[in-house]
């Protein structure tokens, strides 16, 4: 079992299945921790024979919506996400300089569902938010939905086909794969963590300039424009629905 399996399954046992109802929307905790791990990889640095230095100190930003309904969970969901941190980082071979730390705070300017990672080395963390604020574009904030890496947004003039994931911060998801998998499993090339959303749900295929969608036998159905669909060619302007979220086709012909 994984890090982000394990973490899952603990939250599970907290507040008797409260967080699942509190992470009913669009921001899931797997989905906190999944971020937390990229932040991590990405900011990490070789200092002296080979030992591999990481970020002890945590920012998750949240807007005022998020921020509020998670506020009576805070101190154990820091612990479980300073926890899972660490168990990351020991299966990396990774190390820290002190204590993992991890911090919600609230942001005005994020819409729900939408949130934002920042990091620090800090010598001692006492229990406030320790890296200092950096500029963040539109591209650097999470969307509930994202999967994998946040997907980045493109110019109207770039061509390709692309799946544009409407929201409070519309995302642009460029299709760059023959095959395309949505779903909410960790491994989803499109991850949807969205209990309405089966883990594997529906997959895009492009073949020779045509996209088709099709339905994986997910739980509660694909649909394309309102008419739900077990495999379908799409057109420009298509929109497919998925669990509770709508993602606009376009062919970028």
């Amino acid at each position: 079992m994984g890090v982000l399996q394990r973490f899952e399954r603990r939250l599970e046992g907290l507040v008797e299945g409260t967080f699942a109802r509190v992470f009913g929307g669009v921001v899931q905790p797997v989905e906190v921790a999944s971020a937390l791990q990229r932040e991590a990889a990405d900011h990490k640095a070789v200092v002296g024979r080979g030992r591999v230095l990481v970020p002890n100190s945590y920012v998750v930003e949240l807007g005022p919506s998020d921020h509020e309904r998670l506020g009576a969970y805070d101190g154990a969901l820091r612990r479980e996400l300073a926890g899972m941190l660490s168990e990351h980082a020991a299966e990396q071979g990774w190390s820290f300089v002190g204590a993992v730390g991890v911090h919600l705070e609230k942001v005005d300017d994020l819409g729900t569902g939408v949130f934002r990672v920042r990091s620090a080395v800090a010598e001692h963390d006492d229990g406030r938010p320790q890296p200092a604020p950096r500029p963040a574009a539109p591209m650097d904030a999470y969307r509930g939905a994202a999967a994998g890496a946040p997907p980045r947004r493109v110019s109207p003039e770039e061509a390709g086909p692309r799946l544009v994931l409407e929201g409070a911060v519309e995302r642009v998801v460029p299709l760059t794969s023959p095959l395309t998998v949505l779903g909410r499993a960790a491994d989803a090339d499109l991850r949807l963590p969205d209990t309405g959303v089966s883990r594997a749900h529906a997959e895009i295929r492009l073949a020779d300039g045509v996209a088709t969608v099709t339905d994986l036998g997910s739980t509660n159905g694909t649909t394309v424009n309102g008419r739900r669909i077990s495999n379908a060619e799409l057109r420009d302007g298509d929109r497919l629905g998925v669990g509770a979220s709508t993602l606009v086709y376009r062919s970028g012909r």
